[in-house]
């Protein structure tokens, strides 16, 4: 029995019509499925956990990145549960990083004939991550977009403009795989996937099934000219080779802000979080 969650707003609604077209395919094919539709935030943690603890296995995400990031956490036991995705969000990163394709007919057919593989999430204190966890300016960036009145994949690139000239960085001390290091960070990112907000190539060289977070600290930059450049190398997805980035490839991340500060989660806001990263291994998920 598939299990289909679904937020009704993904995407500008999106979701609303991709869900027919899913239920059209399923019932051609004779697969039995329940559809399970979100009403209010957490929803899909809620349905995600109430399903697994009853003993359902097969998941299916019909929605954005948001709504995955709920079911991962709403799983009682994520390695023995087995998820699929029909992207239908507005940035759908998670779906781009694995290539899964937008076309409904064909995510669908991944879900019904493609292999469930081995794939990795990250473990951030009692909270689990598909994408990508930071702090620093990722966080500047999603709290200008939570204020700001655009929509969609510009209102996130109007906000990381904004943020690239504003957000000053501060000091953390970083400790990956028990070795520590004092930074005046600009971000401090743990990598599952390649992309975020919406296409952003953050991390090329991370891959969701070789076991490892890809770890990467850019110190802070000074000057309106070096802050374009880094722009400019961010969006030609060459960050990691920038002289002010720090990579490399770990189990686990701890990181201690001098002051408090809020974490992001597959671009949820977390205020109180402890950033402890730790990788984990296990689920499947259909992919090609």
């Amino acid at each position: 029995m598939l299990h289909i969650i679904y937020n009704p707003t993904a995407g500008k609604r999106r979701a609303e019509k991709n869900v027919a077209q899913v239920e059209k395919i399923l019932q051609e094919k004779g697969v039995a499925y329940e559809i399970h539709a979100t009403c209010e935030a957490h929803d899909g943690e809620r349905i995600a956990r109430d399903l697994t603890e009853r003993g359902e296995t097969e998941i299916v995400v019909l929605g954005g990145d948001g709504t995955l990031h709920e079911v991962l956490n709403g799983l009682v036991d994520p390695s023995v549960c087995t998820l699929g995705l029909i992207p239908s969000g507005t940035g759908n990163d998670f779906a781009a990083n694995i290539g899964i394709p937008l076309d409904v007919a064909k995510a669908t057919d991944i879900v019904l004939n493609g292999e469930a593989k081995n794939t990795d999430y990250i473990e951030m204190s009692d909270r689990r991550c598909m994408n990508v966890g930071g702090i620093g300016m990722d966080v500047d960036v999603l709290e200008r977009c939570s204020r700001g009145k655009m929509h969609g994949k510009l209102k996130y690139f109007s906000s990381l403009i904004k943020s690239v000239f504003a957000f000053k960085g501060y000091p953390v001390t970083v400790v990956i795989d028990g070795k520590e290091s004092k930074h005046n960070a600009l971000l401090v990112d743990v990598c599952n996937g390649k992309v975020y907000g919406g296409g952003i190539p953050i991390c090329p060289k991370a891959e969701v099934a070789d076991g490892k977070i890809s770890a990467m600290v850019v110190d802070n930059i000074k000057g309106k000219f070096e802050l374009l450049k880094a722009l400019m190398i961010l969006m030609k997805g060459k960050m990691l080779e920038y002289p002010k980035t720090s990579y490399c490839l770990c189990d686990e991340v701890i990181v201690t802000p001098e002051k408090p500060c809020v974490v992001q989660l597959d671009g949820e806001l977390y205020p109180d979080l402890k950033f402890h990263a730790k990788i984990k291994t296990g689920l499947k998920f259909y992919r090609p």
